[in-house]
């Protein structure tokens, strides 16, 4: 199964080719608006957001058993909990709710609502976090490593990192550009899995996706 991740800056609908050329079986995308994902004929799309604009969103490409698990809250946005064949997914895009609800705290707070579901034997989260071990300070009692430990705590390790064999913080490839500067790049998007299902990951080039976007397309190949 290949699972795409992509923050997609908005105006999906002038980049959606980009994205089918990887030929994702689901894709999770953040700041798309309502209508690309809804507007489209997909085995299965979902989406949710407080700005109609740009929000997160789902789409199964090809058939297969979905099933949202939790309706929307306005009250914890931005997460998608849902099945997909035996999969448990929480796709996520941690943004601001709040001047203290914000960035990893969203994610503290989305990993905690949904710890037994990830917990299964074949769980992930993936999306845009916005968050690394090198912003830990910013966040003191809710920063990205003790994410990190609270996802190892129910099996879930990044596959970027455990293919890589690196420790977080440690990055030398960047999934974010900050305002699309090739010399301002962090780690931000990730995809932890149960630790004993088998998958690899690769993240899109900067050179081929900066003028679309400040985000690099993360690809998941899980089996």
């Amino acid at each position: 199964m290949r699972i795409v991740t992509w923050n997609c800056s908005m105006a999906f609908y002038k980049k959606r080719h980009l994205l089918d050329a990887l030929l994702p079986d689901v894709a999770v995308i953040q700041e798309v608006s309502k209508k690309d994902i809804e507007g489209g004929e997909y085995p299965f799309a979902a989406w949710v957001g407080s700005n109609p604009r740009k929000g997160l969103g789902v789409i199964g490409f090809r058939p297969a058993s979905y099933r949202v698990t939790e309706p929307s809250d306005p009250a914890l946005p931005w997460h998608i909990p849902f099945s997909i064949d035996g999969l448990d997914v929480v796709a996520l895009w941690a943004h601001q709710l709040t001047t203290d609800l914000r960035y990893v705290r969203i994610s503290h707070e989305i990993v905690g609502r949904h710890a037994g579901f990830l917990g299964s034997d074949r769980g992930l989260i993936i999306g845009d976090f916005n968050s690394n071990t090198v912003w830990d300070h910013h966040h003191p009692g809710r920063n990205h490593s003790m994410l990190v430990d609270k996802l190892r705590g129910l099996g879930l390790d990044s596959v970027f990192h455990r293919q890589e064999r690196i420790a977080h913080g440690n990055e030398q490839v960047k999934t974010y550009f900050h305002q699309r500067n090739p010399q301002s790049g962090h780690h931000i998007d990730y995809a932890f899995l149960s630790s004993r299902v088998d998958a690899k990951v690769a993240v899109g080039e900067p050179d081929v996706w900066l003028p679309h976007s400040d985000h690099m397309p993360l690809i998941l190949e899980i089996g």
